[in-house]
């Protein structure tokens, strides 16, 4: 069933969430012993099956999962309890186009839509197909909006440079009192080691940085085989949109450059480096906006960069 965002203000007022992302230290969270809500970020909910139940999913891709591919619909109706939370304006950039009728049909979970960029209902520079459904039917335009317009705070987040913030601003929205965050570390670096594997998506991401990868080898097979189909799902649709939008002789012409792009960006060192400030800025403004209001955020991953941002707390055991 769809939700509306503004529906949803303060609806767990009284309790406390971990925001759990799929980083190398995911997994140093004591789940059993923890009687608040879990937000997933990325793939943490497959990673962590069997040992937590996630009460919401936040998503900010259009990759993975997306609710027009039915192998990723299979995947998101297991988690039947689950809310997801999915970002409207990346999901329909280029790729997929908005069919409310399929989500109503074959969703069976709660889900709401959210804008990251439309600020002001303003379309793109220069305008994407996401602009089509920019909605100003309601007294905000972006995510980041309405968290400030809810907490009358003065500034306002910028587009964000990784899902956590907007996982952060829903927590906000729906009004935890206590916020802890598991798993998201945000390295500058990369790790050497990445350098020397390939890909797989399941110990290593795109970014350079560890995830957590300490699971049972079906669950490592299972995100192996669903990332490899969906990987080559998307370039066979990217082929396609690119076709009709700039047809045969631009199409090659415009798969050489993007090749070449690539290779280039491949040899530079992967990492969060280049938006480490956008997203502590971001965050920054968030945490104001909860110490201001007495909700306190706890980062529990000992070498986060989430740790530089003096209003949040760094505990080293959630239980100490």
């Amino acid at each position: 069933m769809e939700l509306k965002l503004e529906n949803l203000i303060n609806k767990e007022k009284k309790n406390s969430c971990l925001i759990l992302g799929p980083g190398e230290t995911m997994m140093d969270f004591p789940f059993k012993k923890f009687n608040g809500k879990i937000i997933v970020i990325g793939d943490s909910a497959i990673r962590g099956q069997g040992l937590f139940k996630p009460d919401y999913w936040v998503v900010s891709n259009n990759h993975f999962p997306v609710p027009y591919i039915s192998m990723h619909r299979k995947i998101i109706n297991q988690f039947k309890k689950t809310t997801f939370f999915f970002a409207e304006s990346t999901l329909h950039d280029f790729l997929w186009k908005k069919k409310i009728h399929i989500l109503k049909k074959y969703l069976k979970v709660n889900w709401s839509f959210y804008d990251e960029r439309h600020f002001n209902f303003k379309k793109c520079v220069p305008e994407n197909k996401c602009c089509k459904y920019i909605n100003k039917n309601r007294d905000y335009s972006t995510i980041q909006e309405l968290v400030s317009k809810i907490y009358k705070h003065n500034s306002c987040a910028s587009l964000g440079g990784t899902v956590f913030e907007y996982a952060l601003a829903i927590a906000l929205i729906l009004g935890f009192s206590k916020i802890y965050i598991q798993g998201v570390d945000l390295p500058e670096n990369a790790d050497k080691k990445f350098i020397k594997k390939n890909f797989d998506g399941v110990s290593y991401g795109i970014n350079g940085h560890k995830y957590f990868s300490n699971f049972d080898q079906k669950i490592s097979n299972q995100i192996k085989n669903y990332k490899i189909k969906t990987i080559d799902l998307i370039k066979k649709k990217r082929e396609i949109m690119i076709l009709k939008k700039y047809g045969a002789i631009s199409k090659k012409l415009y798969t050489i450059l993007k090749t070449f792009k690539q290779l280039i960006e491949f040899k530079k060192e992967q990492s969060f480096r280049n938006d480490i400030l956008l997203i502590l800025r971001n965050v920054q403004i968030y945490s104001d906006i909860a110490k201001k209001n007495k909700i306190n955020i706890y980062n529990l991953s000992e070498n986060s960069n989430l740790n530089k941002i003096k209003s949040i707390i760094f505990k080293k055991k959630l239980f100490n």
